[in-house]
């Protein structure tokens, strides 16, 4: 029986070989996607644990225990933290410090009578350098000439109160009851990194100087024995915990959350730490973030796949009822020789086997190649992230489940088959399954699950809650682009035969023979050539959506960055005095214009939140980032403008707000409204409504405008000051900046702001600083380096389904070119014949998988792009598709099925053979 099996193999070698093709590509690509969708998981979480929330994820633990007890409190610390930790690995900083002392007034370098502070600290020296003299010496420093303390000074803070080593001892007075210090400098030191996690211990964050309501240096670094002495007061001190995540997985994130959660809580009640201690971490806030982030990530590759699988699904059964055909006549002789429909079906169910094992076996292995060559591309390759690929259990239950579901999709027709089923002889214009209204059922299915998946726009898209409110993947909603997929390329099938009587009725006006056979054929047996027109369709709609999905996802990262920001530049907040505010900020290098704003809240119903902002627009609108379909800074400028004419005593203040407010506070156009302007309420006038405004609606910490559904005012500034000093009221002081640049000198101006004592770093909000965050997350890269990678496997596989279905069609019709040969007609007619059926087919594919692509990119694509929050991004997403990489797909698409075409049509057959073979001689 085994030598039988393999006999049908090699006689049918080729379409084996093209379902075999399928089969391993298919299986390659899924089991790929599932080695990428948790290598990617887990570099993304250990990359974003270790750089961008690496502070947030430390533990921070304060105490105040006496010096004698320090090295026991540190033992509890690091237990503390390994626990809070969920046992990995820990490492330990510390940062003691002293209280608060008075510089003498000649080595101030603040302005007025107020009074310069400083610290002694002992810090970790692995995090500082030395850039000038030598680290301060703790013996000498206790007992030396005249009991002075050695120190090092902030490179920074030397600068600033122009000391450094060889200057002349001082002396600091203790603010509170202490003795005098007195100092001499030693050396100079500057942060090896001053965005490192332990300068969270530093009140100065390692800048070492800051201005507020005192000027404050430090600290000043001296050896730890200074602190654990008598000489200097001691204010206890400050413990970081870092863990090390290089092996920690996606699938931790529970038990590490709570862990986290009970450890800092376990740490302040620990009695061994002193009074109060306290114990912070946000590595719960982080952890979150990131499983949501996953969520969003494996929810878009889950779409692909399923979109994949559905191709796939279809190239098999195209091919294996090809080769069901091609074997016809083998099955009824053997039936007819005894054999019964169980052993024929058991035949072909060993052959489906003999392709899946190949598969199941080389797709794991192929896994991990082609996993780190998807790293290598696109966004993902700029993000520098390294995947620890491996061919886990996953993985080869992905390859081995795939496997036998390509099995089963050749083997099904073979079963058909050998039930008896007996076609007709005469091909009916359209499939039974629609004739009965097949497609219009899927068509309602595909509306249903389209409408539950638009109907999670206000939050997560293919992602929903569970009963206990925890997010997920939600099947149905994740089916649903592959569902309108299938749904549109199914009422394919009814374009195909008013298609082929329209091309019959064009072809007959002419007098060339190949033309007009061409649409004969084509209108005869019009679903003769459904197989591949189908799969190119699908091909190139999964194209489409591939692209589209992609260009729109990378103009969102940058409208997004747009939105947050609102202009090059934003400083949320500074303690430079409100005089010397225009002049400080517009008289930075870069700068073009400086435009103070606003920002404050107003209450509508329902505990919703409104966003005020009073800018000045006419110093703001050069460098207002908006986009044009959401309100352009010309439409905003143009409705604010009566408002701003500050001649014009008595005007009303106008108002631009958003569609969201409107909604929510049950205003339109044309009212009045009060709104908030520092103590009192101010009467304005709706001059217009935009669907967004820019830095109305981002989502984090300081930039985040106000609770859902709330929406913005924007107000101009200048004219709202001169309300108010109608009414004898003060102007308002500005809580922000907006900072206009030139091209390219954004950095220069932000690295100038940071370095400020009087503007703390987290304050600047840089438009291209957060572009380059959104644009790099390895989260949201990942997946568009993956849908490349199935386009190309879709395009692949309907090359493979158009060849095998294009060879079979014409050695079906062998015996009608060899009569047509015979009868006279030119070799050259009937290549024109094959290239003309073909080529229509082809044309007709290409085009309705044009159309159907762009539909459902531009309905599906604004449902299903996420931020890693798992929410809408703001503003929408604006749906891309670029003329180049959608005619580059096309070429793509096209090129194997016309290298086919042509194959085919310049083939020399021999008519005799075919006539022979027809005739039973």
């Amino acid at each position: 029986m085994t030598g039988f099996v393999f006999l049908r193999v090699r006689a049918h070698r080729l379409l084996l070989a093209a379902a075999l093709l399928a089969v391993l590509l298919t299986t390659a690509v899924l089991a790929t996607l599932t080695a990428f969708s948790g290598a990617i998981g887990d570099a993304a979480l250990r990359q974003s644990l270790r750089t961008r929330s690496a502070a947030d994820a430390a533990l921070v633990v304060r105490t105040q225990v006496p010096p004698d007890k320090d090295d026991a409190a540190r033992e509890e610390v690091e237990e503390g933290a390994r626990r809070t930790f969920d046992g990995l690995p820990v490492r330990l900083r510390s940062l003691a410090r002293s209280g608060t002392y008075a510089l003498p007034r000649k080595e101030r370098a603040g302005q007025g009578d107020k009074t310069d502070l400083t610290r002694f600290a002992a810090l970790d020296r692995s995090r500082i350098k030395l850039v000038k003299g030598s680290w301060p010496n703790g013996s000498r420093g206790s007992s030396g000439s005249g009991g002075t303390v050695e120190v090092a000074l902030p490179e920074t803070a030397a600068a600033k109160l122009k000391l450094g080593p060889g200057a002349a001892p001082f002396t600091l007075t203790d603010r509170l009851t202490g003795p005098e210090v007195t100092v001499r400098v030693t050396g100079v030191y500057r942060p090896v990194d001053p965005a490192d996690p332990y300068w969270q211990l530093d009140e100065l964050g390692g800048r070492g100087v800051r201005k507020g309501v005192f000027m404050t240096y430090g600290p000043l670094l001296v050896t730890p024995s200074v602190l654990t002495g008598s000489r200097v007061s001691t204010e206890g001190t400050q413990w970081l915990a870092t863990a090390d995540f290089a092996g920690v997985t996606t699938r931790r994130v529970d038990a590490l959350r709570d862990a986290a959660t009970e450890g800092p809580a376990a740490l302040a009640e620990n009695r061994a730490l002193g009074g109060n201690p306290s114990a912070d971490t946000a590595l719960p806030q982080v952890l979150d973030r990131a499983e949501r982030a996953l969520l969003v990530s494996r929810s878009t590759l889950l779409i692909v796949a399923l979109q994949l699988i559905m191709l796939a699904g279809y190239a098999l059964l195209l091919v294996a009822r090809l080769l069901s055909t091609e074997r016809g006549g083998e099955t009824e002789l053997l039936l007819a020789r005894g054999g019964s429909r169980s052993r024929i079906a058991w035949l072909a169910a060993v052959e489906a086997l003999l392709l899946a094992l190949p598969a199941a076996l080389a797709a794991p292995l192929l896994a991990a190649p082609l996993t780190r060559l998807l790293a290598g591309q696109g966004a993902l390759a700029r993000t520098g992230l390294r995947l620890d690929v491996s061919a886990g259990t996953g993985v080869w239950l992905a390859g081995l489940v795939t496997a036998l579901g390509c099995a089963l999709a050749v083997v099904a027709p073979a079963l058909s088959t050998a039930s008896g089923v007996r076609r007709s002889v005469r091909a009916p214009a359209l499939p039974a399954p629609l004739r009965a209204g097949a497609d219009v059922g899927l068509l309602v299915i595909a509306g249903v699950a389209y409408w539950q998946l638009d109907s999670r726009t206000s939050g997560s898209g293919a992602l929903s809650d569970d009963r206990g409110g925890q997010l997920g993947i939600d099947p149905l909603l994740v089916a649903a682009p592959a569902l309108a997929l299938l749904a549109g390329t199914v009422v394919t099938l009814r374009l195909l035969p008013p298609a082929a009587r329209l091309a019959e009725r064009r072809a007959a006006r002419g007098r060339g023979l190949p033309g007009a056979l061409a649409g004969w054929q084509l209108s005869r047996r019009p679903l003769r050539g459904a197989g591949p027109v189908l799969l190119l369709v699908l091909a190139v709609a999964m194209g489409m959506l591939a692209v589209g999905q992609g260009a729109s996802w990378d103009r969102s990262q940058e409208d997004q960055a747009d939105f947050r920001a609102g202009t090059q530049i934003r400083v949320l907040g500074s303690r430079v005095a409100d005089g010397e505010q225009a002049g400080v900020f517009g008289g930075l290098p870069g700068v073009r214009a400086a435009a103070p704003a606003v920002r404050d809240t107003m209450s509508l119903s329902d505990n919703r939140l409104a966003t005020v902002l009073a800018l000045d627009t006419a110093k703001a609108a050069p460098g207002l980032l908006t986009r044009e379909d959401l309100g352009s800074g010309a439409t905003i400028s143009a409705a604010l403008a009566p408002g701003r004419q500050r001649a014009d005593a008595g005007a009303e203040p106008r108002a631009v707000v958003t569609d969201a407010f409107l909604d929510a506070s049950g205003s339109r156009v044309g009212d009045r409204i009060q709104v908030p302007a520092g103590s009192r309420k101010v009467r304005v006038l709706i001059a217009d409504a935009v669907p967004e405004l820019p830095t109305a609606g981002a989502p984090e910490g300081a930039e985040a405008a106000a609770g859902p559904g709330g929406g913005a005012v924007l107000l101009d500034l200048p004219r709202l000051d001169a309300h108010l000093a109608e009414d004898d009221a003060g102007p308002l002081a500005p809580s922000e900046w907006w900072l206009t640049t030139g091209d390219g000198e954004a950095a220069q101006a932000a690295a100038a702001l940071r370095s400020r004592p009087d503007i703390d770093p987290e304050q600047v909000l840089v438009r291209d600083e957060i572009a380059a965050q959104l644009r790099d997350d390895p989260l949201g890269a990942g997946p568009q380096a993956a849908l490349l990678a199935v386009a190309a496997a879709a395009a692949a596989l309907a090359a493979v389904g158009f060849a095998v279905s294009a060879a079979g069609s014409l050695r079906e019709r062998s015996a009608e070119f060899a009569v047509l040969r015979a009868l006279g007609a030119p070799r050259r007619q009937l290549a024109r014949l094959i290239a003309a059926e073909q080529g229509f087919l082809l044309g007709l594919a290409l085009l309705v998988g044009l159309g159907l692509g762009a539909v459902l990119t531009r309905a599906v694509v604004p449902l299903i792009v996420l931020t890693g929050e798992a929410t809408q991004p703001v503003p929408p997403v604006l749906v891309e598709l670029p003329v180049g990489r959608v005619a580059l797909l096309l070429a793509a698409t096209a090129a194997v099925p016309l290298l086919i075409i042509a194959a085919l049509s310049l083939r020399r057959g021999d008519p005799k053979v075919s006539l022979r073979h027809e005739g039973g001689h």
